[in-house]
C-alpha cells in the first residue's frame, strides 16, 4: 500500500508531499487543482512496462493524437511545460520509499534491433557516427538512493513509442494496479474477460451482490455470445431477457468494472478519477460500505477522486466500521502553487458537522 507521496514538476506540481494517504484515499477540491494529475503521477510510477505509458494518459483525457515528436509527446507531463528539469515521483509502498525521474536526454543512442550483415563483402564504416535520437530516461532509485533500473521511452523508425529497459538484479516489479478514467469507458470486451474469471470459479454472485447496492432488481449475471463477440449480460427480476451491462447504465458499468478491477489488483493499488459519476448520492453511503469491505478483501487500496460534498459525507458514514482506513485530501492551490490537506476520518466528521468546505 502506499502511504507517503513526493511529487516534484510533474504538470501543474511543482512540489507537492502527502505524508499519510490510507487504504481508502478520497482526493477533492476545485476545477484545475491536480486531481486527475495526481492519479496520473502515481499511476505512473507503476505503469513502467509499457511504452505508451504517458500517451495512453492522453488518451483518457480525450485526446485522440499527438505528433510523434519530444515536445509533442512528453512536454504535458513537465510542469509548465520545461523539458529541462526532471520530474520527481517518489512513493513510499509497503514500508520502502522509492523513486521515478524522469529527464530528457538529447543524445540517446538506440540500441541495435537489426539483424546482423551476413559476412561478406559488407564492409564496417570505422569514421561513422553513432545515429541519437530523443528518449525520456526513467531512472528508478531505492531509498537508499541506489539505482535499481533504467529505461528509455524513444520514438522507433516507424514513429511509434518504444521502450528500451535495462534490467537491474536488486530491481523490483511494482504490484499490479489499474487506472479508471472518468471520461474513457472501458470496453465490453476487456470487462467481458475479467468477469469470465468469475465465472470460471463459480464467483459471479459476489459481482451481483455488489451490483444489487444500486440495481435491487437484479437477478443475475451471465456471458452472452453474439457473433464474434461475447458481452456480460444482467437479467433483472421480472423480466424474460438478459440485456448487456453497459445499456444498464454509467452506474452499473462503473460498479462492475470497480470490483472487477479491485479484484485483479490484489496487493496493488486502483485509481479512480471521478468516483461519483452516474451514481446517485442516496446509494453512496451503502456503495462506500461494500467498497470498503471489497478492498479489504482483496487487500487493494483506492485512490480516488470527486466533486461532489455528498460523496464525502457519504464516505464518511459508510466507512464507519473501518475508519482507520479512510483518508480524505484536499487540494488548493494559491498563486502557481498547489498544496494537500490531509484529514482523516473523525477530522472529516468534524468538518461535516461544522459546515466546513470540503471539496
Amino acid at each position: 500500500m502506499i502511504t507517503e507521496v513526493v511529487i516534484k514538476n510533474f504538470k501543474c506540481f511543482k512540489s507537492l508531499i502527502i505524508p499519510e494517504l490510507g487504504q481508502i484515499t478520497l482526493i477533492s477540491g476545485r476545477n484545475n487543482v491536480g486531481k486527475t494529475a495526481l492519479l496520473e503521477a502515481l499511476f505512473l510510477f507503476f505503469d513502467r512496462q509499457r511504452a505508451d505509458m504517458i500517451l495512453r494518459q492522453y488518451g483518457w483525457r480525450g485526446i485522440e493524437g499527438v505528433a510523434p515528436e519530444p515536445h509533442s509527446m512528453w512536454s504535458p507531463i513537465f510542469h509548465n511545460y520545461d523539458m529541462d528539469q526532471e520530474i520527481i515521483i517518489s512513493a513510499t509502498l509497503d514500508g520502502e520509499t522509492e523513486s521515478a525521474k524522469f529527464t530528457l536526454n538529447r543524445n540517446f543512442v538506440p540500441p541495435d534491433v537489426t539483424p546482423s550483415q551476413p559476412p561478406g563483402d559488407h564492409q564496417i564504416p570505422t569514421d561513422e557516427e553513432p545515429s541519437t535520437t530523443f528518449s525520456l530516461d526513467i531512472e528508478y532509485t531505492n531509498m537508499q538512493d541506489c539505482k535499481i533500473g533504467l529505461s528509455h521511452l524513444s520514438i522507433d523508425h516507424k514513429n511509434q513509442p518504444y521502450l528500451h529497459i535495462e534490467e537491474y538484479k536488486t530491481r523490483k516489479i511494482p504490484p499490479p494496479a489499474a487506472f479508471l478514467a472518468s471520461k474513457k469507458h472501458i470496453s465490453s470486451r476487456e470487462t467481458t474477460n475479467r468477469f469470465s474469471n468469475f465465472v470460471k470459479e463459480g464467483r459471479e454472485n459476489e459481482i451481483t451482490k455488489f451490483l444489487r447496492i444500486i440495481e435491487p432488481r437484479l437477478d443475475s449475471l451471465t456471458i452472452v455470445t453474439e457473433g464474434p463477440a461475447s458481452f456480460v449480460h444482467g437479467k433483472l427480476k421480472g423480466t424474460s431477457r438478459t440485456r448487456e451491462i453497459h445499456l444498464m447504465g454509467e452506474g452499473m458499468e462503473k460498479l462492475l468494472n470497480l470490483i472487477l478491477h479491485v479484484a485483479s489488483s490484489q496487493g496493488g493499488c486502483v485509481f479512480l478519477d471521478e468516483i461519483e459519476n452516474g451514481l446517485h448520492y442516496t446509494g453512496l453511503p451503502k456503495i462506500w460500505e461494500a467498497i470498503g469491505k471489497t478492498l479489504r478483501k482483496y487487500n487493494c487500496q483506492l485512490i480516488t477522486t470527486t466533486h461532489s460534498y455528498e460523496c464525502v459525507q457519504a464516505a464518511h458514514e459508510g466507512l464507519s466500521e473501518i475508519p482507520e482506513d479512510f483518508r480524505h485530501i484536499r487540494l488548493d492551490r494559491k498563486a502557481e502553487e498547489i498544496s494537500a490537506k490531509l484529514s482523516n476520518y473523525d477530522m472529516v466528521g468534524t468538518a461535516i458537522r461544522t459546515n466546513l468546505e470540503l471539496r
